[in-house]
């Protein structure tokens, strides 16, 4: 017989039915969480009128709501992917200036869309983590991070405009340094959580790329080069953390 799962314990069959059922019963569901599996296809067998047994999910759903409320791997995965992959987005406008020496009002307007999506998809995804993992570390140290970093840049801007562009080299480099020493604690936790090295792989290559851009800053005379070499780092880093957060399908044991 075949149906729909209508939540994590509940089938609704072809035949008008509704069927109880234990996900220890779905036989491919792997890593996948059911909460994220509402209206999804599945074929069972049932002995009697109320249990289904056996299942198989034959026609997956994509349940955004579920995605972005529940918190467990499987839904902090899902928003941590899309906001990475959203990021390639971003890229456009700077296309449009390399090629066309001009950016659309319009593409001005959607990047600050994109950036917005992808800043509450990638907080969602460390939020559920963080619960799903019981950490009491990881969410504080990240948003720790976001928080130096936006008044930071802000003082940053206010410094360069007293000081003038020697102020990146002071504040600048003070600032980075505080906000890196974060963003490594939640990289190094999401590998401990993850079990998976490439979370610090991602980070310390973000970090040289970041460094590439100090030096974009400081030797104008070869910009083109520098900037197009930090470029590509940061996009290594950017499939790394991609494949990174892919592969995360369960909480590591200590």
């Amino acid at each position: 017989m075949q149906g729909k799962i209508l939540n994590p314990q509940l089938i609704s069959g072809d035949d008008g039915k509704r069927y109880e059922y234990d996900k220890n019963d779905v036989v491919n569901l792997g890593n996948k969480d059911l909460a994220l599996l509402t209206g999804s296809q599945v074929d069972f067998v049932s002995f009697d009128e109320r249990v289904a047994k056996s299942i198989y999910i034959i026609s997956e759903n994509v349940n955004v709501s579920g995605i972005l409320s529940v918190d467990s791997i499987s839904s902090a995965r899902a928003k941590a992917l899309w906001g990475i992959g959203i990021l390639i987005f971003s890229f456009i406008p700077d296309i449009g200036l390399q090629f066309f020496n001009f950016i659309p009002d319009i593409w001005q307007n959607i990047g600050y869309i994109i950036g917005i999506v992808i800043f509450v998809l990638y907080s969602m995804a460390i939020y559920s983590v963080s619960k799903a993992a019981a950490s009491k570390s990881l969410f504080k140290n990240y948003i720790i991070a976001l928080i130096i970093s936006f008044f930071g840049l802000s003082l940053l801007i206010l410094a360069i405009i007293i000081m003038g562009v020697s102020a990146v080299l002071l504040f600048g480099g003070m600032l980075v340094l505080i906000v890196e020493i974060y963003f490594y604690k939640v990289h190094a936790e999401l590998a401990r959580l993850s079990g998976s090295s490439l979370f610090l792989w991602s980070f310390w290559i973000n970090v040289v790329s970041v460094l590439l851009y100090f030096v974009f800053i400081i030797f104008a005379g070869f910009a083109n080069f520098i900037f197009s070499l930090a470029s590509a780092v940061s996009i290594i880093a950017w499939v790394l953390h991609f494949i990174a957060w892919w592969r995360f399908g369960k909480v590591e044991k200590r």
